[in-house]
């Protein structure tokens, strides 16, 4: 693989009066390269990372609202969106998002290995004691996960073919890599995830409760870990993997981490819609501030009407009938079946005082993970019991299941979870993977279908 260079946006935003700045990498030999002698310099790289992952090419559109969520069938899509929506990867709109996300999945794993290696090489600079080793695991955590959201969207799903061999694991600086089958990479995601969790259960003050703060650094103190592949952000991703591979013991194995971040992590849901969080920050495990101009932004473009917006409307896929009358995430539509408000410019988030923001991993993922894993771990009144806490967080407790433990109701709490899915992650990127893991057919926005998705792949495009 050609060996990428990448240099960061400047940050638009403020969060909590800190700024991230720009990050400057080492490798490569490049001239002028920033000088990394304090604990500042290292957390200023560490943000610059994290804002390369809201760009357009990924979680600011292509993996999110503006790409991977046609997939999932949420959306009318607009002129030129249609074969996207359709799983056809070879029209252009497919070649240039699969083009885009790959260059910047990997841009950011080459962030991850220069400072990675940075920390190697400079023993001899200070930090607040346990920062340094927070960093090093959170760096060690997200090139895993990156190489998660590759294997998942330039692979086949893991139960339709374990032995494809399109991804490759890049650790270093160096442009080689090491081919491995989806099998293999996943593998090795799994054991990455779980030692980069390990080493943040010691010093991730989002467990200890104990800031790095003194410096003011971003992403240092427990309220705003959030902005970080933080402790339990590693654990759900943990499962995401294990759950793809899917065996009856990494079933058991997701199930075990998805009730610890429940039991200890303090993700309270929102039962009532006050201000306008109307993205429900407090629900957010993992996320990226958004700009004004960016992620929110590109909701107003969608969903706007012609000719100053795209037009985009809800797919007939979904009614927001579904949802009961006191189901808080009704506030996100309009009455003419758009989704306008919940990523709006106007959506502040009043916990952190800034701009909405893009969610990456959240709490009802994990109920809803936790549900599934527990029945397919022979844990079935369990999962019926997770399900049924979820439905209640929804104040939907009408749509809760029987707790019985038969084939059929297996079936049900599946048919259930599927679609929870269409409705808790809309514009989020999440339903498409969901599906994609299963090997479902689905039902297109038109009527038509889709087979075997699991077999579908972003293509590679140089």
């Amino acid at each position: 693989m050609k060996k990428i260079i990448y240099t960061a946006l400047l940050l638009l935003v403020t969060v909590s009066c800190d700024k991230w700045f720009e990050a400057e990498p080492k490798g490569g030999g490049q001239s002028g390269a920033k000088v990394f002698d304090n604990e500042a310099s290292f957390r200023d790289y560490m943000n610059g990372i994290y804002t390369g992952l809201r760009s357009e090419e990924l979680y600011g559109s292509n993996l999110t609202l503006g790409g991977v969520e046609f997939l999932a069938q949420s959306f009318i899509p607009d002129e030129g969106a249609e074969a996207w929506t359709k799983l056809d990867f070879s029209s252009e709109m497919g070649q240039n998002v699969s083009r885009e996300a790959y260059a910047k999945l990997y841009a950011a794993i080459y962030q991850c290995n220069d400072i990675l290696e940075l920390f190697a090489e400079k023993k001899d600079v200070d930090f607040i004691a346990g920062s340094r080793e927070m960093m090093v695991a959170e760096a060690r955590g997200l090139r895993a996960f990156l190489h998660f959201e590759l294997l998942r969207l330039y692979s086949p799903a893991y139960a339709a073919d374990n032995a494809a061999s399109n991804i490759l694991w890049v650790e270093g600086t160096q442009p080689e890599g090491v081919r491995m089958t989806t099998a293999q990479l996943t593998d090795k995601i799994i054991a990455e995830l779980e030692a980069a969790a390990a080493e943040l259960a010691e010093y991730d003050p989002v467990v200890t409760g104990v800031s790095y703060d003194e410096m003011s650094l971003l992403g240092a103190s427990p309220i705003d870990r959030v902005w970080k592949l933080n402790y339990y952000g590693c654990l759900a991703a943990e499962a995401r993997a294990l759950m793809s591979r899917g065996t009856a013991d990494d079933f058991g194995k997701a199930y075990g981490l998805l009730t610890k971040i429940i039991g200890e992590g303090g993700y309270a849901f929102v039962r009532t819609v006050s201000g306008t969080d109307y993205e429900f920050s407090t629900e957010f495990i993992f996320a990226l501030p958004s700009p004004e101009t960016g992620f929110c932004a590109l909701s107003e473009e969608l969903f706007a009407p012609v000719p100053d917006g795209r037009g985009v409307t809800l797919s007939a896929r979904l009614d927001i009938n579904d949802l009961h009358a006191d189901d808080r995430r009704r506030n996100w539509f309009d009455a003419d079946n758009t989704m306008r408000t919940k990523f709006a410019p106007t959506s502040k988030i009043d916990k952190w005082k800034t701009t909405p923001a893009i969610p990456v991993i959240k709490i009802g993922e994990v109920y809803l993970m936790a549900a599934e894993a527990a029945a397919k771990s022979d844990r079935l009144p369990a999962g019926i019991g997770l399900f049924n806490d979820f439905m209640v967080q929804r104040n939907s407790e009408s749509l809760k299941l029987p707790e019985t433990a038969t084939p059929d109701q297996l079936i049900q709490l599946m048919e259930a979870i599927d679609k929870q899915y269409r409705y808790e992650f809309l514009g989020e990127g999440v339903r498409y993977h969901f599906c994609k893991r299963l090997n479902q057919t689905i039902t297109a926005y038109d009527g038509s279908q889709i087979t075997e998705i699991g077999k579908k792949a972003f293509p590679i495009v140089k």
